[in-house]
């Protein structure tokens, strides 16, 4: 027979909210592990000893992990999602019929408490995964990923410049040559110079910015088109826990974040023995700043790959005492350059030369001459050589392994592949608590692994333990019966 359900509404109800959520759900496991008390302490300073009561900061706090774990991007429909949640309601600590505190709370936190807050907050749940022994000292892993502005490419405008700009601007032809501005690296380390050097005057960052988000700057890669976006650098260790996080300008280069993931690492872990990135960061500056600082780096350093089916630079002998190389064919190949950001000499063979050469199928293409470029440092051989060790190939395994899930991870299930807000401060708030909520669910995720690991064992050896019980139960049997009286061996166990 068809059912029907007759649904009347009452009025009172006898229920309990924490029984409604599940034992096993993410809330419940995290608020069994790490308490956000700490949250108070962290802002009294904040607030005044009279007035009305504001709302707990712990609840503002809670709410907002709420979003980047769930991925709830508008903050009114975050609002909005904790009233109807249950889960999200015991989590915040507020029953069924108590209101939630308007969304408008939380951009008052961020002018209010600014980054400082967030940073402690991650900082905490650092020391707490640390604390849980979840963290590997072992090595640093680094990298970036572009990250959406939220703003429109058609407000982008031009930068007024000074009279004197302007004249010089009207006196240029109408394709000016490159020009470079910021001073040249020169072997001396300088953390507030790094990737900044030698940028084109005439480049779009430089010359326009967006009405909406000035901080914000147009980056172009290959298949996205171009769009005003912000860089997000993450560090993380060994077992994926993220322990440094900043953000950037899209055109700022990479090495320019080390210094600060550095320092926001050594301030918690101490300074790391290795450290894991992409070519990107293997610039000469760079790998010298990490060895002067005792670090080792799996950094493949920046260098010219040759075309497949020709010749590889290793076909090309280095003459020392004319400084030149030797090409298979015998010719010489002189310096004529130097890439003073990565300390590279380079040295060019004769076109006139490599018209008539019979190899020249095999070392170049039609109306072009052949480069060969040698690094001038020795920090270069120490990072290759740390590079192609076992354990720098194996820091290398995990930088693309690790960091790349976190990073597909923040961007897909945790509100990291479009800026919510606009200005720099306020999207590193956004990268911050995107890595606290990650490092939520890793610690989450680990714990429940150890403790599965933990029953097993407990389980294995509960096992063994029976086993050994009833071959000695088996044996006391044989020897009552006899049967071991002729035995060599002597039963002393009861």
């Amino acid at each position: 027979m068809q059912g029907k359900k007759e649904f009347n509404q009452r009025i009172y109800y006898n229920i309990n909210l924490d029984s409604l959520v599940p034992e096993d759900h993410l809330l419940k496991r995290l608020e069994r592990l790490i308490s956000f008390n700490f949250v108070r302490d962290i802002t009294k300073s904040y607030y005044s000893h009279t007035g009305k009561p504001s709302i707990d900061p712990v609840v503002l706090v809670k709410m907002l992990l709420v979003g980047y774990l769930f991925d709830i991007r508008s903050e009114r429909k975050l609002v909005e999602e904790i009233s109807l949640n249950l889960a999200y309601r015991w989590y915040i600590g507020y029953d069924l019929d108590e209101e939630i505190p308007d969304h408008s709370i939380f951009s008052k936190a961020r002018v209010r408490f600014g980054k400082k807050l967030f940073v402690e907050i991650f900082e905490k749940i650092l020391v707490k995964c640390i604390e849980l022994g979840l963290v590997s000292k072992k090595g640093m892993l680094i990298d970036s990923t572009i990250v959406r502005a939220n703003a429109s490419d058609g407000s982008m405008v031009e930068i007024d410049l000074s009279p004197g700009q302007y004249w010089k601007r009207l006196d240029r032809p109408d394709r000016p040559k490159k020009k470079l501005s910021g001073a040249r690296y020169t072997g001396e380390v300088d953390k507030s110079k790094m990737g900044k050097r030698r940028r084109d005057i005439n480049r779009l960052s430089l010359r326009k910015k967006s009405k909406t988000d000035p901080d914000a700057t147009i980056v172009r890669k290959p298949g996205m088109g171009s769009h005003l976006s912000y860089k997000a650098h993450i560090a993380t260790d060994t077992n994926g826990i993220i322990t440094a996080v900043s953000a950037s300008p899209s055109v700022s280069h990479d090495i320019g974040s080390v210094p600060d993931l550095i320092q926001s690492h050594e301030k918690i872990l101490g300074t790391p023995s290795w450290i894991a990135a992409d070519t990107k960061y293997g610039s000469e500056e760079c790998l010298r700043y990490l060895q002067d600082k005792n670090i080792k780096t799996a950094i493949r350093p920046e260098t010219k790959t040759s075309k497949p089916g020709y010749f590889s630079k290793n076909k090309f002998k280095y003459d020392s005492s004319r400084d030149c190389y030797v090409c298979p064919n015998g010719k010489l190949l002189k310096r004529r350059s130097k890439n003073y950001p990565q300390n590279r000499i380079n040295y060019s063979s004769n076109k006139k030369d490599c018209n008539l050469c019979p190899l020249k199928g095999k070392c170049i293409s039609a109306g072009s001459f052949r480069t060969v470029s040698r690094y001038d440092s020795p920090c270069y051989w120490k990072a290759r050589s740390w590079y192609d060790s076992g354990y720098g190939r194996v820091m290398q395994k995990l930088r693309g392994t690790i960091l790349e899930g976190i990073m597909g991870q923040a961007k897909t299930y945790h509100g990291m592949s479009k800026a919510k807000f606009r200005g720099l401060n306020k999207v590193e708030i956004q990268f911050l608590l995107t890595a606290t909520a990650l490092n939520l669910k890793k610690m989450v995720k680990m714990l429940d692994v150890e403790e599965v690991k933990s029953r097993l064992s407990r389980k294995f050896t509960d096992i063994c333990q029976i086993a050994k019980d009833i071959f000695k139960n088996f044996v006391k049997k044989l020897a009552i019966e006899g049967s071991l009286s002729t035995s060599p061996y002597s039963w002393t166990h009861s």
